[in-house]
């Protein structure tokens, strides 16, 4: 449909194979009822505009700042004399210079402009999504931490990130099915009509590299040498990196990674010597160990045999083969002797069982006793007490 100034130009069904109208458009900032929404210029026209006019007013005032300008007294200057100041020229007063010339400022450019110069800058990249070149030229800051740089490059590629979805979903993809489907219609031979699925693959930028390559080197620090990871992380960081070389060391990492032959041929060996002398120490452990155990059956078996000859050695002195009759003695007179040990060690200690019994009972009656004093003592005192009650109104 076609109209112009409320009148219906043209009306006819749409000729396309899909229905669709052969439109593409992106608009960078969508907004309600405008087709082409928002451009980036028109994000940032109202910051700059604020920020030209900052930095024009601080120019102005510049003028009037930086030149110098005096303040005469007309009636102290010569009649006829042009007053201007110049390097090595006489200026002549009618009284003392001091009274009559003194230098004039207009006063000072105000600081706050840097300030508010800064702040609308800062506003003008937001609202364009832009990054100042020479802040990044700059680098981190004694104190700048590693954090905030992370988190600042986070909003950057966030940003970014953002607009080149908005640019594939809204007009990238778009314009590649219309324009497939255009060919599909007008030249079925060399484009046949099926249905195709389309994927775009675009690749990063140079801020989204450096950001990834070093979230790939902090990673790799963590990651010990011998790991298998750390070779796939030195060639992760090798594939984001711009370099010229980067497929020779691509190449030599990926030679580094493939088996050596001889190499395996002396792990296996070393592994075969490392096995075979565990077990000989394992065996040599295993035979200590039973020496050992063979040992100890032996002490046990003298321990047990040993009374028993202590016995026999003693208990048959004139060496007839029987036991003599005073051993026998001698052996009922030691059980005496250490029954009667026993008796006196049992009696000393209820002789200091008394005696412990006998001093709780005197500390006792020394307390009752000093109690029976004091109590005494204060019924004394309260019979030499006497109270006045006076006379009775």
């Amino acid at each position: 449909v076609v109209i112009a100034n409320g009148q219906i130009l043209k009306a006819q069904a749409n000729p396309y194979m899909c229905r669709d109208r052969p439109i593409a458009a992106f608009p960078w900032d969508v907004v309600p009822s405008r087709f082409w929404g928002r451009g980036v210029c028109e994000k940032g026209y109202m910051s700059q505009k604020a920020l030209d006019a900052e930095m024009r007013a601080r120019i102005d005032a510049l003028a009037l700042t930086t030149h110098p300008m005096m303040a005469v007294d007309a009636t102290r200057i010569p009649r006829g004399d042009k007053f201007e100041v110049r390097p090595g020229k006489m200026i002549l007063t009618n009284g003392a210079p001091q009274e009559s010339i003194m230098p004039f400022k207009f006063g000072q450019v105000d600081q706050i402009s840097f300030n508010q110069a800064q702040n609308l800058q800062m506003m003008v990249q937001q609202a364009t999504g832009s990054q100042d070149a020479a802040e990044m030229a700059k680098g981190p800051s004694s104190d700048t931490t590693a954090a905030g740089i992370s988190m600042s490059m986070g909003a950057i590629m966030k940003r970014q990130r953002r607009t080149l979805v908005n640019f594939q979903e809204s007009f990238f993809k778009p314009l590649i099915k219309k324009t497939a489907w255009r060919y599909m219609q007008f030249d079925p031979e060399k484009y046949p009509s099926k249905d195709y699925h389309f994927t775009v693959v675009s690749s990063l930028g140079v801020i989204a590299r450096e950001y990834e390559v070093q979230q790939l080197a902090q990673i790799l620090q963590v990651i010990p040498p011998q790991s298998p990871a750390h070779g796939a992380m030195i060639k992760a960081i090798i594939e984001h990196m711009n370099v010229t070389s980067k497929e020779k060391l691509l190449a030599v990492i990926d030679q580094m990674n493939q088996p050596n032959p001889q190499a395996q041929q002396m792990q296996q060996a070393q592994a075969q010597a490392q096995m075979e002398l565990q077990q000989a120490q394992t065996a040599v452990l295993m035979a200590q160990a039973e020496e050992a155990k063979s040992r100890a059956t032996k002490y046990n078996v003298e321990s047990e045999l040993m009374p028993q000859e202590t016995v026999l050695k003693y208990s048959d002195q004139d060496k007839d083969g029987k036991i003599d009759d005073d051993f026998q003695k001698k052996l009922q007179l030691a059980q005496q002797l250490m029954a009667e040990d026993q008796w006196n060690v049992q009696k000393q200690e209820k002789m200091e069982q008394m005696d412990l019994n006998r001093r709780a009972a005197e500390q006792k009656e020394a307390e009752r006793q000093t109690l029976e004093q004091m109590i005494s003592s204060s019924d004394d005192m309260l019979n030499q007490v006497t109270v006045d009650r006076g006379p009775v109104q």
